[in-house]
Order: C-alpha cells, then sequence, then structure tokens
C-alpha cells in the first residue's frame, strides 16, 4: 500500500511543482533574443494570473554574469532606430512568460516608482499578455 501510494504521489507531483517556482519579485533576468543578444527584465511582482515585468531597452551581446542596475534604461517614443523599446510595465501571463526562457543573473529592490504601473494595471483590473 505505501509502495503504491508512494508511486501516485511520484506520479502527481511534477504536475503540482509549478514552473515558476523560482521566479523572484525583484530578480533581475535576461532572455535571449533572435539575434544571439540578450535583453534584462525585472519582476516586479508574481501573482495567481501572471508574472509582472519592467523591460529594459539594453542589450547585450553575451549573457551577462552580472548587471549594474544603474545602467538599465527604458527607451521611449524618441528613441534611435537600434535602441529597443522599454516598458515600465508589462502583466505577462504565466504560460508566455515560462517561454520566455527567462534566467535570473541577480537579485534587486523593487522600487516603489517601479510599481506605478502595476497599481495602474491593478486599479483598471487589466488582463495579461
Amino acid at each position: 500500500m505505501k509502495r503504491m501510494l508512494a508511486l501516485i504521489v511520484g506520479l502527481f507531483l511534477p504536475s503540482c511543482t509549478a514552473p515558476d517556482a523560482e521566479w523572484v519579485e525583484g530578480g533581475l533576468y535576461v532572455t535571449a533574443n533572435d539575434d544571439a543578444s540578450y535583453s534584462v527584465l525585472k519582476i516586479l511582482k508574481v501573482d495567481e494570473g501572471g508574472v509582472h515585468v519592467r523591460l529594459y531597452s539594453n542589450r547585450y551581446p553575451v549573457k551577462p554574469e552580472q548587471i549594474d542596475e544603474s545602467e538599465l534604461y527604458l527607451a521611449g517614443r524618441d528613441r534611435d532606430p537600434q535602441e529597443e523599446l522599454g516598458m515600465g510595465h508589462a502583466p505577462i501571463s504565466r504560460k508566455s512568460f515560462h517561454g520566455w526562457g527567462a534566467e535570473l543573473v541577480q537579485v534587486a529592490t523593487v522600487k516603489p516608482e517601479e510599481l506605478d504601473g502595476y497599481e495602474i494595471w491593478q486599479e483598471s483590473k487589466g488582463g495579461y499578455f
């Protein structure tokens, strides 16, 4: 009986373990781009529906081992053509974010002003991408 219970638990345990269990609020993550460069994002919040991220405009030719947060920036509408558009807040569904293959580089602090977009999103009962 114990053996049967262990088998059943073993079969269901992997599906109960969320792939996002390691996503860290304040985490600075990198994602690989199609051109073999790397982009940086920061997780602002993780909730039942998804992951709220800040998408930086910085691009790195190789995966950074450390990120100087003071160098991160968000380019806007008036950006140079070669710059990526930054976003202060993007609500991403868990399924979508899992597909990004984001890798944690280091953990930073989420500053109150970084949550402005998230708070507006919350008040408007926004959805996820």
